[in-house]
């Protein structure tokens, strides 16, 4: 499989659909299945689960 084939989304942190910004992970980052949340503080969803 090629560079080509992959989904470029994969392996990479959801965006919170409010304000835009890359959400952050919720847990500790050595946790392999980790949820995220937004992280900005401006933002109505601040702190709440962001994508899957």
């Amino acid at each position: 499989m090629s560079g080509w084939d992959q989904d470029p989304d994969e392996g990479r942190a959801p965006i919170c659909p409010y304000c835009g910004v890359t959400a952050l992970p919720a847990e500790l980052s050595h946790v392999l299945d980790t949820s995220f949340i937004c992280d900005n503080a401006d933002c109505d969803a601040y702190g709440e689960p962001v994508g899957t």
